[in-house]
């Protein structure tokens, strides 16, 4: 719950204001002190929520300002913004609308601010599906020195559902404020999430709405709440991270009932159930479901005949994607099977109902997972809305566990999904089964084990045969590489290149098709250093892990691995006749408290061979602050000891 707080008289300096007027200060300054390198800085940014009431229901209004100063050339990209909301034109009674969009740049010419305004031509509208529109704008002559406003309001049908607060975002904010004015009769919960708390204040006002009836004039008390934030950091993209704006300061606001006595009493219940119902009733999503538009297909390619699951599944994908490709765009809503089918091409959504409906006849059980990808942030607890998903997988019920597959995969297979679409809340929904919650991010991920099998000459020449067996996310990977490589050499020198080692020749097993497996040999030479009758050897022979990607001291952001991981290398070299091994370096045994972050790295000596094994495992994909020295430690103390040269001597 949200802890009214007391704000401090010690305050910062109040921002400007007033709108139109920009300040000396505002358009000379060149820096922004607490962050120096900033390409821009929002000075101040003002939300205003408020409600009225229209014909028969309530009306909610959202008033949002920005000035913004530009202070580097990379932040000229601020000049093009886009607002969202929620727009069907075919049920006009219940949408959003957007109004009072203006911006206006403020330049300094020859000592004099001089004003531009934007005007109608620099709007453009995009419908993203049958309810989101998304209007898109450019601030004109705006470059380095420029003083930004702009000014819009969202007039919403939808009262109920009140979008995030985001106080945050990838630019510092010196000030921003969400003032919010509800009737008495409303009753909401509020969260507040995020590193920098707000200084926020609560006080009853008088109010007045217009009812109609008998009631005509409704006078109430009015709850006004207001949040400020100042001097926020910028969610700037980092290393392992893929969402930042997800996890920046912001107030969620949940509306649970309104009771007017006389005139309204209705509750707002929490329910995901009312989500999926509407969703299976719509007729972009749910009554997309149905009729096989390639059964003739299937019977003709014999699936009917394949008798194992796995294979079954595979060869009904295999075939749908023969017939239409991926266009590059996630979404939840659906074109009809006979237009994706006539184009060749379709949106994930698009082919994946076509895919259920293959699944199904084929005796399968297959439903939508619906989820909100990884790049559009974390599904909020707190707003239950179709406007948390952006799209879904498909989820086949093989036995009593249930398998993933998406169009857009090229390269992977049962289970093998894309990154981004490895969310940890996923809402599975059909007729006639119980709905539920999974968590994708558990899906097994990548897996490389390795042999390598090697011969030190006398010169610090390494001669070696390097079998690895790749599985998930790594065998999509290579047969990506391999997919995407002009030709055969190109694709080997990616090879030599990632490995770090001179490759004379390579070979794969599975690397075209959809199986659980690739395997790869490869005969390889490599120089270690020499000097007189000393070798400074990496057992490894090839690279295990190129850089710690974590170089932050500290950080406040979450770290997100793509997938879990497993990376096993077992390397036996067999030292030159006469030569023996100084010293071994220590072995090294990790674990985390919670066993998410496992290795094991050594070396032994036995006859003339060393033997060294490696076995690095990940089994979490994301971190929070708290955990991010752990997470960083442990990488460190990985890549040194991977690093670590052992010291051959002629005896």
């Amino acid at each position: 719950m949200l802890c009214s707080a007391v704000v401090s008289a010690a305050q910062t300096k109040e921002p400007n204001l007033k709108w139109g007027k920009p300040t000396d200060s505002e358009m000379t300054m060149t820096t922004y002190a607490p962050d120096p390198e900033a390409e821009a800085v929002v000075l101040c940014s003002q939300t205003e929520l408020s409600y009225d009431f229209s014909g028969d229901s309530f009306r909610q209004m959202r008033h949002t300002r920005k000035r913004i100063k530009i202070l580097k050339e990379q932040g000229k990209d601020l000049a093009n913004g886009a607002v969202s909301y929620m727009y069907n034109e075919r049920r006009m009674g219940h949408c959003e609308e957007l109004t009072k969009l203006k911006a206006v740049a403020y330049n300094l010419v020859d000592g004099k601010v001089v004003k531009t305004k934007m005007e109608s031509s620099m709007i453009s509208h995009e419908d993203v599906d049958e309810q989101l529109r998304l209007t898109k704008f450019t601030v004109p002559q705006v470059t380095v020195g420029t003083v930004i406003e702009v000014d819009y309001q969202i007039d919403s049908d939808f009262y109920n559902i009140i979008d995030d607060w985001e106080a945050q975002c990838e630019v510092p904010v010196a000030y921003t404020s969400f003032d919010v004015t509800v009737p008495e009769y409303f009753i909401f919960s509020i969260n507040e999430r995020g590193s920098y708390p707000s200084e926020n204040t609560k006080e009853d006002v008088s109010m007045s709405m217009i009812v109609g009836g008998a009631l005509g004039i409704l006078k109430c008390i009015g709850q006004h709440r207001k949040f400020v934030c100042r001097d926020l950091p910028a969610l700037r993209s980092q290393k392992l991270l893929f969402a930042p704006m997800a996890y920046g300061q912001r107030v969620s606001m949940e509306l649970r009932a309104i009771q007017i006595p006389g005139v309204m009493s209705k509750m707002f219940t929490s329910d995901w159930t009312d989500v999926d119902h509407l969703l299976l009733s719509n007729d972009r999503f749910g009554r997309r479901i149905g009729r096989n538009p390639l059964k003739a297909e299937m019977a003709e390619a014999g699936i009917d005949k394949i008798t194992a699951n796995g294979s079954r599944i595979l060869a009904i994908y295999s075939l749908l994607k023969s017939k239409v490709a991926w266009n590059g765009d996630y979404a939840l809503f659906a074109e009809s099977a006979s237009k994706v089918l006539k184009e060749g091409s379709g949106s994930n959504a698009s082919i994946n109902f076509i895919l259920i409906n293959m699944l199904n006849d084929a005796g399968f059980e297959a439903f939508p997972a619906l989820m909100r990808s990884r790049d559009r942030g974390i599904l909020s607890p707190f707003r239950v809305t179709i406007k948390e998903f952006n799209t879904f997988v498909v989820a086949v019920k093989v036995g009593e566990k249930l398998c993933f597959l998406d169009a857009s995969v090229e390269d992977g297979g049962i289970n093998v999904l894309p990154d981004v679409l490895l969310a940890d809340r996923v809402r599975i929904v059909g007729d006639g089964r119980p709905y539920e919650w999974c968590n994708l991010s558990k899906l097994p991920g990548a897996n490389t084990r390795t042999v390598v099998t090697a011969k030190l000459m006398a010169d610090g020449t390494l001669q070696a045969d390097v079998h690895s067996k790749l599985s998930g996310a790594d065998a999509a990977s290579l047969r990506r590489s391999f997919r995407e490589s002009v030709d055969s050499t190109a694709f080997v020198a990616t090879v030599a290149q990632q490995m770090g080692c001179d490759i004379e020749s390579l070979s794969l097993v599975n690397h075209r098709g959809l199986g659980p497996e690739v395997e790869r040999t490869l005969n390889v030479k490599k120089r270690s250093n020499a000097a007189g009758d000393m070798i400074y050897l990496n057992p490894w022979v090839i690279n295990v892990m190129e850089e710690n990607p974590l170089t932050e001291e500290q950080r406040t952001l979450p770290v997100e691995f793509p997938h879990k991981s497993i990376e096993a290398i077992n390397s036996i070299v067999t030292l030159p006749e006469g030569y023996v091994v100084e010293e071994l370096p220590q072995r090294l045994i990790m674990k985390s408290e919670d066993g998410a972050l496992r290795c094991l790295i050594s070396s032994e000596v036995k006859g003339r061979d060393l033997v060294s094994q490696c076995q690095i495992h990940i089994d979490k994909t994301l971190f929070t602050p708290s955990e991010y020295p752990v997470v960083k430690s442990f990488l460190d103390a990985v890549y040194k000891r991977l690093q670590d040269l052992i010291v051959i001597k002629k005896a």
